[in-house]
């Protein structure tokens, strides 16, 4: 018997590197197959990520739209215009005298019902001016 060598065991002959070479494309195959399947899956969600991009900008778009013919219509709700007509739809007016009470605030910032007048006092004081 002959010894082999080292280096015979891997030799670079056709029929030893045959089954090596097939089993390389193979897994080269499987390998551009399942790299171009990920890069068309990744296109596929960019696309519907870049709708929904779209959608969600179009929806703000739309809520400031709506945000700002709001703030028109509650500016124009507060109108003094507006409010006048509608206290006059009401049967309401402007205050006359003696309707309106103030009161003092204490040192704590509460009202101080000590210094002003009561109802009855401020009633008697209009009489007597009367």
């Amino acid at each position: 018997m002959t010894e082999k060598s080292p280096a015979g065991r891997f030799s670079l002959t056709p029929e030893a590197g045959q089954g090596g070479l097939v089993l390389a494309m193979v897994i080269s195959v499987v390998m551009l197959a399942a790299l171009a399947l990920t890069l068309v899956w990744l296109n596929i969600e960019r696309t519907k990520l870049a709708y929904r991009v779209r959608t969600l900008q179009q929806e703000a778009a739309q809520s400031n739209d709506l945000n700002a013919k709001l703030g028109i219509e509650r500016e124009h709700l507060l109108s003094p215009h507006e409010l006048r007509k509608k206290a006059e739809r009401m049967g309401l007016g402007p205050a006359r005298p003696g309707q309106i009470r103030r009161m003092q605030e204490s040192a704590a910032g509460e009202p101080s019902s000590e210094s002003a007048p009561t109802w009855e006092q401020q009633t008697i004081q209009q009489e007597a001016g009367n």
